[in-house]
């Protein structure tokens, strides 16, 4: 009986070396990584932080990326945490409608076993029927290579299979987020997010089948085997640096004041000529930095003991500050607008504060070029399945290329996984399990990351105790990729904004001969009662500036991909789905980093699903060195529903979910900052037919730092097969960052190729007085997203 662990080439103390090979490597670049160690990266909400796939409702939102072809129903959603309550990780506004409370389902489609009406003899054994993993009976094949030669290792030597009559539920796999099967053709995903306070984000992914190819075969010792190979191609926009501003505006009126000294007199040289025995020093509006009101450069307009023309002299004579006549400036002028702040009358009311939050993103790409091959095997007893991915990825302006390099090489040369299987038994029924296909799609594979190697294999009985129900399957496999890690840095800084010009508010001097006055230049130094015929003026402006402060606080993100290796599997059932996972993500120390060297982590998480209606799902997942992407946690959410009548379309579903995020914080310049937060919450869907009417009520001050209490209400109607519409309204938030409407439209432009275009659009508020005082605003914003989904 072929083990149920992972096997190749028969033997599987192999799987085990390979695995603690690749292992050790990671670690020993872990080992050698740069010691010095930042705080951990953090980022403030944004909309890839929060998760649009626990926004979306299954029908106010219908996922635009999903394959038509994936008989996996559309996940129901999960209720989404909100943003976190720090005016610095205020979250922009999900541009998602609020969800139904529906968990996420792991389940991949349940399939009936399906009988092949055919027996492993001795004899020619005819091509199998109406199974995955093999062509029907009438299949057309290619001719043999060869008619006049039997090989005696096969009673049907390998045969290519049209690609109609191979279903790609079979062929089917995941990469980079993405269901790929033998049927894809081009798919193209783009779509793009704007908002008043935000540049543009544009994404992209295009992926392509370039070749495929599926061979069946019936080896001499009665053993079915089909083997599947595609290449794929892929381009992708992927997040690199982001800068999320949070600025607080106040008025203030700043004093200043303009000085103007001269000192002239007869030159030393006794030529009678007058001369100027000060440096000419300008700084006035033209040199001022517009934003900080600080001079950026001093204007030399004369030098110490430079000859006053008598047009100049007798300017300077003249009745004021004069520096000169016909071009020529003489002494020093000098303009200092800040020096301090003017303090508002007693009694005045408190300033008013206005704050505002924004974004500003710039992408970088992707490419890759992926081979999978696939080995399915079945002796009418049991069945086996190896399948084996490797992709040269290049992520442009990342800065871990030479490691990314190496790791991309490695993910080349890792071997096969091919499993073996014991010979068929003469007269045994060949009967394929799905749930084989099933659990090998369920594997729960590193988010957001590009895969580098995959490599594992699969085990699944073909009877069962029910004639009609599928046994359990299992499948475990080792992963290679490279996930992105983001690396924060805190800035601070401040401008002005001139509300009105400066206004004089005390002036006063004067000027004539006779002035005592002490001069020192570079340590030399003189008193101008020693100077012939000394003239001095000597002038100060007090000058009052109304401004608005603001002052910005930034954080600023940095996306790069590190290596990352996981091992992981899963036992699935007709109706339940375990999985367990470990892995680790690890700086090589190629460059300095903020990030720590190595985050490795274990999980596992269980889901039921009942046929009477109870569904339910629980989990954890654990970090060592965690960041805001990668926390520990729990989770465990729950639904019920309830049939309305005979259609089961009617109906409905009740549900409680919850999320505990233990260790999702780092500090930065003492300013707290979390991708998610913890939240509790219960709520109610009601379903008739295509409409679909829903509450959700999120509970506060039950998990530490999580989401306060709101209420929020949809609705969601399908008004042809093609067109659906839906909104959203938050009627009670005491979180600082809402959403308090929305709405979206959708509309499948091909159903057969699940292309389609969605448009969305929320409303935003984020209330500043929480955090400011009585006196500040309420932030209001709208964001408007569009995506298209598309397959040639």
């Amino acid at each position: 009986m072929y083990s149920q662990l992972p096997a190749y080439s028969h033997n599987n103390y192999k799987l085990a070396c390979y695995c603690l090979t690749i292992a050790g490597w990671y670690f020993i670049l872990g080992g050698s990584a740069n010691a010095q160690s930042a705080p951990a990266a953090v980022q403030i909400n944004n909309e890839n932080s929060i998760a649009p796939e626990q926004l979306a409702s299954k029908n106010t939102n219908p996922d635009p990326t999903r394959d038509s072809r994936d008989n996996t129903p559309e996940q129901p959603a999960q209720l989404a945490p909100p943003v976190n309550p720090q005016i610095a990780q205020v979250a922009p506004i999900p541009t998602i409608i609020a969800p139904l409370l529906l968990p996420p389902s792991f389940l991949p489609p349940s399939l009936p076993i399906i009988p092949i009406n055919s027996v492993l003899t001795p004899e020619l054994l005819l091509p199998p029927n109406n199974t995955p993993a093999v062509a029907p009976i009438n299949a057309p094949i290619a001719p043999p290579q060869s008619t006049t030669v039997k090989d005696p290792r096969f009673i049907i030597a390998p045969q290519v299979l049209d690609p109609k009559v191979v279903d790609p539920f079979s062929t089917q796999f995941i990469l980079n987020g993405n269901k790929v099967s033998h049927f894809t053709t081009t798919v193209v995903t783009t779509g793009f997010e704007t908002g008043n306070f935000r540049n543009t984000d544009l994404s992209f992914d295009v992926y392509k089948l370039i070749g495929a190819k599926n061979v069946q075969s019936v080896t001499a010792d009665r053993v079915v085997r089909v083997n599947s190979t595609m290449d794929v191609v892929g381009i992708r926009s992927i997040a690199q640096h982001q800068d999320i501003d949070v600025s607080v505006a106040q008025p203030q009126t700043l004093l200043g004041f303009r000085q103007q000294i001269s000192l002239d007199a007869d030159c030393l040289d006794g030529s009678g000529r007058t001369c100027t025995f000060l440096p000419g020093l300008v700084i006035d509006e033209s040199v001022l930095d517009p934003n900080k009101l600080q001079p950026t450069s001093v204007k030399v307009t004369s030098q110490f003991g430079d000859v006053i023309s008598p047009a100049s002299v007798t300017a300077i004579r003249g009745d004021g500050f004069g520096g000169g006549a016909n071009g020529e400036k003489f002494g020093i002028d000098l303009t200092v607008p800040v020096v301090g702040v003017v303090a508002p009358p007693e009694g005045s009311p408190p300033p008013v504060l206005t704050g505002e939050r924004q974004e500003k993103f710039r992408t970088g790409v992707a490419v890759n070029y992926t081979r999978m091959n696939q080995d399915f095997a079945t002796n009418g007893v049991e069945s086996t399945l190896g399948r084996t991915i490797r992709s040269l990825n290049y992520v442009n302006g990342d800065r871990n290329q030479l490691v990314n390099a190496l790791t991309n090489a490695i993910g080349q040369i890792l071997p096969d996984f091919r499993p073996s299987i014991a010979p068929g038994k003469p007269g045994a029924r060949i009967v394929v399990n799905p749930n084989l296909y099933r659990v090998a799609s369920a594997l729960r594979l590193p988010d957001n990351s590009l895969t580098v190697y995959q490599g594992g294999t699969g085990y699944a009985p073909s009877f069962g105790a029910d004639p009609k129900v599928p046994p359990g399957a299992s499948h475990q496999a080792l992963w290679v990729g490279m996930s992105p890690v983001v690396e924060r840095e805190y800035l601070r800084d401040y401008r002005y904004i001139t509300l009105r010009e400066p206004r004089i508010v005390a002036n006063g001097g004067g000027e004539g001969g006779s002035l005592p006055v002490d001069v020192n230049l570079n340590n030399f130094g003189f008193n101008s009662s020693g100077l012939q015929n000394a003239y001095g003026q000597g002038y100060v402006t007090v000058l009052n500036r109304d401004v608005s402060r603001v002052d910005t606080d930034t954080i600023r993100q940095r996306t790069d991909y590190y290596p990352h290796i996981s091992f992981t599997g899963a036992k699935l059932t007709e109706n339940s789905l375990w999985r367990y996972y470990t892995g680790a993500i690890v700086n090589a120390g190629f460059e300095p980093k903020t990030t720590t060297n190595i985050k490795v982590y274990v999980g596992t998480d269980y889901a039921v699903v009942n046929p009477r209606g109870l569904s339910f799902n629980v989990g954890g997942i654990g970090y060592l060195n965690p960041d805001p992407e990668y926390s520990t946690q729990l989770f465990v959410n729950a639904t019920q529903a309830i049939p309305l009548g005979a259609n089961p379309r009617n109906n409905l579903t009740l549900g409680v979910n919850a999320n505990y995020i233990i260790d999702g914080s780092i500090t930065l310049q003492s300013l707290p900052i979390r991708s998610a937060q913890s939240f509790v919450n219960a709520g109610v869907a009601l379903n008739f037919g295509d409409i679909s009417i829903g509450g959700t009520q999120f509970f506060g001050n039950i998990l530490s730092e999580s989401v306060e209490n709101k209420t929020i209400f949809n609705l969601s109607w399908k008004v042809t097969d093609r067109f659906r519409v839906g909104g959203f309204v938050s009627a009670f938030d005491r979180n600082i960052s809402t959403n308090p409407f929305g709405a979206n439209i959708s509309y499948d432009l091909d159903p057969n190729s699940n292309s389609a275009i969605y448009l969305g659009w929320n409303a935003a508020e984020i209330d500043f007085r929480r955090t400011l005082g009585s006196t500040a605003n309420v932030y209001k914003d709208n964001t408007i997203s569009v995506s298209l989904r598309y397959g040639f």
